[in-house]
């Protein structure tokens, strides 16, 4: 029953109008400066990729949070601000994210066999976030 769901979520993927752009892939303070008008400028494009944008930080950004490494409540919630995205927008993210999920793992089952375990146990963590 809870593959059923997840395939649903991923249908319901393809059915999203998604713009795609560059993604930094490396969102975090050691990345960026402030000039001295007050603008941040990201540092260190060596992670970037195609990806839907902006959902493509923004979706690295909540697995770093769910690893640990990432940015605390405040600012992510700061970060969804300064894009205009709502906490109520997260649920969509969430299903991108859990759609990258799968993706890395069946990567690494691929060319990385032994990263599967890894990449396995972070697709339940996010399996579970999403069936709650």
């Amino acid at each position: 029953m809870e593959s059923q769901r997840v395939r649903k979520l991923f249908e319901n993927i393809k059915k999203e109008p998604f713009r795609f752009g560059l993604n930094h892939g490396d969102i975090s303070l050691k990345n960026t400066i402030v000039n001295q008008e007050g603008k941040v400028i990201l540092l260190d494009w060596g992670s970037a990729e195609v990806s839907v944008v902006p959902h493509g930080d923004i979706i690295q950004l909540m697995q770093c949070q769910i690893q640990g490494v990432g940015p605390n409540i405040d600012e992510f919630k700061a970060f969804l601000d300064g894009y205009g995205i709502s906490e109520k927008d997260l649920i969509d993210l969430k299903h991108l994210l859990l759609l990258r999920a799968f993706d890395k793992l069946r990567w690494a089952i691929d060319r990385s066999p032994n990263l599967s375990e890894p990449f396995a146990a972070f697709v339940k963590q996010v399996v579970d976030m999403i069936m709650d």
